[in-house]
């Protein structure tokens, strides 16, 4: 657990994908997440390390409780801080035959929804560009998925459609910070979808 959050908090996308991989599909796998997701794009090490800021002050519990008397599932508990505020949370984990160590079943990834709303009812994924990736993404509303999964950390998100699409009021950037519990959500309020 501690080299999984060690890698987040320092930017390292690609050991704490490697570490959750399975945890993430298993945890989405049959619900239309796992179909109207992106699980990939925004768990990089480049958007990681330009994330506004990331967790810190990591401690993990020596002790991790068997859940529900099974001996081979423990929940692990730990802290961390983030954007200046603690948190604390558990993991459960397994012990793997094969490999004779402890893997993750649950990840620590969020959902992170970027959406452009005209109204309760007429709303689309919008596009967006983020502080480690050169292109926009999401830039066609019709292939769009529908949430990203992301580490926790502080992102700024601007929209990438024409500015007069934004309501009055409405900054085309906004930062986020994805955390637990939850999901994050990032709204540009508009007066026409970029779509159209």
């Amino acid at each position: 657990m501690s080299e999984y959050l060690t890698a987040i908090s320092e930017g390292d996308a690609t050991t704490a994908t490697a570490l959750d991989d399975r945890a993430v599909v298993a945890q989405h796998e049959g619900t239309t997440t796992e179909e109207a997701g992106d699980f990939e794009s925004l768990r990089t090490d480049a958007i990681l390390q330009a994330a506004d800021s990331r967790i810190t002050d990591i401690s993990v519990e020596p002790e991790a409780r068997a859940v529900e008397g099974d001996d081979d599932t423990r929940r692990v508990l730990f802290r961390y801080e983030l954007a200046g505020r603690p948190h604390e949370s558990s993991l459960d984990v397994r012990w793997d035959d094969e490999s004779y160590e402890w893997m993750l079943t649950q990840s620590l990834t969020l959902s992170l929804f970027v959406d452009a709303v005209q109204s309760k009812v007429s709303f689309e994924p919008a596009p967006f560009r983020i502080p480690g990736i050169a292109d926009t993404v999401s830039s066609d509303a019709g292939t769009a998925p529908s949430l990203y999964l992301v580490y926790p950390g502080e992102y700024t998100i601007t929209a990438a459609f024409p500015e007069d699409r934004l309501a009055p009021g409405t900054s085309k950037t906004q930062s986020v910070v994805a955390d637990i519990p939850g999901d994050a959500q990032v709204q540009f309020d508009v007066v026409k979808l970029p779509s159209r």
